[in-house]
Order: C-alpha cells, then sequence, then structure tokens
C-alpha cells in the first residue's frame, strides 16, 4: 500500500514538474510601437527592455520594437493596445489622457525643477498611482520611458520673455491643457500630430513648436527651424502600457521578467537623455540654430500666467479635489530632498 502511495506520488511530481517546464517553455512574441527612431531614449531603453526579458526567459519570451510610428501614431497604438490588437506601445502624456484622463495633472506647467524631482515623483505612488489607473481602461502601465523636458523652438524669433510668444503659431499635441497653456500665453496654438510636425515647419504651417531636445534632434529640426528656447515647461515622461488582459494571460515569470526589465529600460532610457541633451544642443548649433536659456525672472513670469489658467482647466476635467491632493502629494514628494536640511 505504501508503495502503490509513494508511486502515485512520485507520478503526481514528475507530471507536475513537466507541466513546469512546459510552462516555463512557452513561447511568446510581443511587438511594441514607438514613435521615435530606434536612437531615441526611449527606444533605447526598449532594447534594454528586450534583452533582459528575452535573456530571463531564455528566449522564449521575444520582443520586437517596430519605430518610427510604423505600427501607427501614438493615439492609434494605445488604442490598438486597448483593444488588444498590439501588445505594447509607448506615447508622450498628452495623447494618453485620450484613454485615462487622470493624466491631465501632468500636463500642468512647471510642475518640476529638475529631472531629479521628476524622476522622484514618477517613482513615487503618485506616478505609480497613476500608472495603475490606466487598468480601468484596459491597459497596464509598466514604466515611463524618458523624452525629457519639454522646450520651445521658433523659425521667427527666440523666446526670452512672456511678450515674446504672443502672435506666435506654436504647434502642440493635440491635448486641451498644452492649448491652454499656450493660449494663456498669448500663443496661437496649432494641433498636429507628431508625424506631420516636420511638414508642418517646413511649410510654414506652424511658426514654432514644443518638443524635448532629443526630438528636436530626431526630427532635424535644425533644417526647419531657428531658435530653441529653453523654457522647460512640461516634464513628459512617456507611459510604457501593454494590453491588460494580454499581460494577465502571461505566465507568472514572464509578467515579472516583463515588469523588471520595463523598469530597467526606463532608468536607462533617462541617463542616455539626461546624458545626451547638452550635446545635442551643441549640435544644433553647430548647424546653425541659436540656442538661449531664459532666466529665472522670465520663468516666473510665464508660470505666473500659464500655470493657474492649466490648473484651473484641469479641476473641471478632474475635479477640485483630485488635482489639489495631486499638487499636495507632489510638494511633500519634493519636500524629501531638503528633509532634515534645516
Amino acid at each position: 500500500m505504501r508503495k502503490s502511495v509513494f508511486a502515485t506520488a512520485l507520478a503526481l511530481v514528475c507530471v507536475l514538474a513537466v507541466s513546469a517546464c512546459a510552462l516555463a517553455a512557452e513561447k511568446v512574441t510581443a511587438r511594441v510601437s514607438a514613435c521615435n527612431s530606434m536612437t531615441h531614449p526611449q527606444t533605447i531603453g526598449l532594447m534594454v527592455m528586450k534583452q533582459y526579458v528575452e535573456d530571463r526567459t531564455g528566449g522564449n519570451f521575444v520582443i520586437n520594437i517596430f519605430p518610427n510610428s510604423q505600427l501607427g501614431a501614438e493615439e492609434e497604438s494605445l488604442a490598438q493596445v486597448q483593444t488588444g490588437s498590439l501588445e505594447m506601445a509607448t506615447a508622450s502624456l498628452a495623447p494618453v489622457t485620450t484613454f485615462q484622463k487622470n493624466f491631465f495633472v501632468l500636463d500642468i506647467p512647471f510642475l518640476f525643477n529638475s529631472y531629479n524631482e521628476a524622476w522622484m515623483v514618477m517613482d513615487s505612488k503618485v506616478g505609480q498611482d497613476l500608472l495603475a489607473s490606466l487598468e480601468d481602461c484596459g491597459m497596464k502601465g509598466l514604466a515611463y520611458m524618458e523624452n525629457g523636458f519639454r522646450h520651445t523652438t521658433s523659425s521667427v524669433k527666440p523666446i526670452t520673455k512672456l511678450a515674446d510668444f504672443k502672435g506666435l503659431k506654436i504647434r502642440t499635441m493635440q491635448n486641451p491643457m498644452h492649448m491652454a497653456n499656450f493660449e494663456a500665453l498669448g500663443a496661437n496654438p496649432t494641433p498636429v500630430p507628431f508625424s506631420e510636425l516636420y511638414l508642418s515647419m517646413q511649410q510654414k504651417i506652424v511658426d514654432g513648436q514644443e518638443n524635448p531636445i532629443s526630438n528636436m534632434w530626431d526630427l532635424n529640426m535644425y533644417e526647419v527651424q531657428k531658435y530653441v528656447s529653453l523654457t522647460g515647461h512640461i516634464y513628459d515622461g512617456m507611459p510604457l502600457v501593454a494590453n491588460l488582459r494580454w499581460f494577465n494571460k502571461l505566465p507568472a515569470e514572464y509578467q515579472e521578467a516583463l515588469a523588471v526589465g520595463a523598469v530597467l529600460g526606463q532608468n536607462y532610457s533617462r541617463f542616455v537623455n539626461a546624458g545626451r541633451e547638452e550635446v545635442i544642443l551643441a549640435e544644433l548649433q553647430k548647424r546653425g540654430m541659436k540656442v538661449n536659456k531664459l532666466d529665472g525672472a522670465a520663468i516666473a513670469e510665464i508660470q505666473k500666467v500659464s500655470q493657474p489658467v492649466v490648473i484651473e482647466k484641469a479641476k473641471k476635467e478632474l475635479g477640485a479635489e483630485y488635482v489639489d491632493k495631486f499638487l499636495a502629494d507632489i510638494k511633500a514628494v519634493k519636500a524629501d530632498i531638503l528633509k532634515g536640511m534645516k
């Protein structure tokens, strides 16, 4: 009897072991859509994620990256992820708000004074709660790939003070917060998809635009713009999202590998971007662009005009309680920098 029980138990262990091996060997292929080139910081970060996941799973979980909007523009790619016709995508914050309005709060200008402040908030409960809120619309928020602080370029004149915005046709993303920001500054915001941005500048449909420094290089803006003004008005992380149902069906070890790989890629993309911005600005100057940094008084003047307008608009969209709590939470996170210094 004991031998029979032992044999049965042994057989069960063998079956479970075989099942576990079969699970570990499950083959999965995923596509991730990116709007930028393969040399952009966010795409370099995706490559780090890809390498980690494929190494961690012995090549059984393969990630294929499609840059330059090959699978569709940002909003289109997010829609594909939501419906499950695409596994993963990255996008700037503005297109994400089409699916989850809570992200409007990150479009409030001048929330952060430095990359360290921005990264602290995005990696804190504040930023992670925003990623988690994407599950309400069928997506799994994995990390924030780097895009960087947004600055202003122009083919007409440099921006040195608030008055310089007046009358400028500035390309913005198709986002009500961005448009409200530039309307408050006296500019004429003109929403244009990223894929059509270069042509709109080349054909003088717009006088200028606003984007992170890495995108200025990626799109060869030195060919169609003359001035770079370092306004740093919005920090723009790029949420990396996956279809929630697809993610939840992955084997547990694949979910873990993807989650860890996404954060490794996020951090790598941040350091790549921060390390190259000064190099890019120098290269843009070599190609004829003029770069100017606004002084503290000019930034304060611009912030005083634009920030309250966007905060009020965000409150109308999300409710005053939500926005006030978000701003208070950001203040608390930033306060940790100087904790114990007094």
